[in-house]
């Protein structure tokens, strides 16, 4: 049993472009912290460490993949970047101060409700992707939604924009859109500019590019941090599973096409639930009822019970 076709090959594309980023041919979690300890220090890798404990053990991509961005932005910005003020560009266009990352990161915790149990690793490599889109490409003049319909001509020109002009703005976190200023066609009414916004080329910075990639890159296992062996004491994926609930994912799996011998369940602990998960290409390959499926495997990983209770009734377990 093997994942989607296309999915392997996006991987593989992920881990070049990781190496090409990072410079880290085989992208491991043991090699990022290396390299983080060199680039970010010593005492903030560690910091970065402790927070990634933090996540649920499905999440753990999160953190991780936020370090990634952390360590290629530190290299593209330098290590001053962590004790400067970050600001981020609003809503009404005005440039508003959000802290200093080395503060945001001593506290731990920035956003509550954030999915890599609330720490901060993902606003601070939000953060460290728009300051290197800015160091490159320069500040944004405006924030445009592009799953708004509509978009066309309503970018914000400042006032001294000119026809011909190419203007900057952001459109996720380490992402630009590149904006031309044009003359409106036909009729233009009294009062109105006759200047408009015309979408052209979309960017994304190197720094938020690794973070997904790092993700992807390394989706293929369980997500073990540095000192966690396989099997030994201190693994986290060792830890046994509830038998009853095991059988009973494993049974609705088989009834609903997978092959039990394929499978190898019911499943004993989490790293063998979470690697056959990966085996059935969960959540890409898969439609339906199969999503409610990887929640109940996410939520039997991370022992989060009141999730599971809802989606084995879902399932009719």
């Amino acid at each position: 049993m093997t994942s989607d076709p296309g999915f392997e090959s996006t991987r593989r594309y992920s881990a070049a472009e990781v190496k090409r980023i990072l410079g880290m041919a085989d992208p491991t979690v043991d090699r990022l912290f290396a390299k983080a300890r060199t680039v970010l220090g010593q005492e903030r890798a560690n910091q970065c460490l402790e927070l990634a404990r933090l996540a649920p053990l499905t999440r753990r991509h999160v953190p991780i993949s936020a370090v990634a961005a952390l360590v290629a932005g530190t290299v593209d910005l330098g290590p001053e970047w962590w004790t400067a003020g970050h600001e981020e560009l609003a809503e009404e266009r005005a440039w508003s101060p959000l802290g200093v990352p080395d503060r945001v990161l001593t506290a731990g915790s920035y956003e509550p409700g954030l999915d890599d149990g609330d720490s901060c690793l993902a606003p601070l490599a939000e953060w460290i992707a728009e300051d290197a889109a800015n160091k490159s490409w320069g500040r944004p003049v405006d924030r445009l939604d592009t799953t708004e319909a509509g978009v066309e001509g309503r970018v914000v020109l400042p006032h001294d924009a000119r026809e011909g002009d190419r203007l900057t703005v952001v459109a996720a976190p380490g992402s630009r859109i590149w904006v031309d200023v044009v003359a409106r066609e036909g009729h233009v009414a009294h009062g109105t500019s006759r200047l408009t916004s015309r979408l052209a080329e979309r960017v994304l910075h190197d720094v938020a590019l690794v973070r997904a990639a790092w993700s992807i890159a390394t989706s293929g296992a369980p997500v073990r941090l540095p000192g966690e062996l396989p099997g030994r004491h201190n693994d986290p994926f060792a830890s046994k599973l509830a038998a009853a609930d095991s059988r009973c994912l494993f049974e609705w799996a088989v009834a609903n096409g997978a092959n039990g011998r394929e499978l190898a369940g019911p499943w004993r602990t989490k790293d063998s639930l979470w690697t056959a998960r990966l085996r059935l290409g969960l959540p890409f390959s898969r439609p339906g009822a199969w999503l409610i499926f990887d929640e109940a495997v996410a939520a039997l990983i991370d022992d989060d019970e009141p999730a599971l209770s809802a989606a084995l009734a879902d399932l009719g377990c």
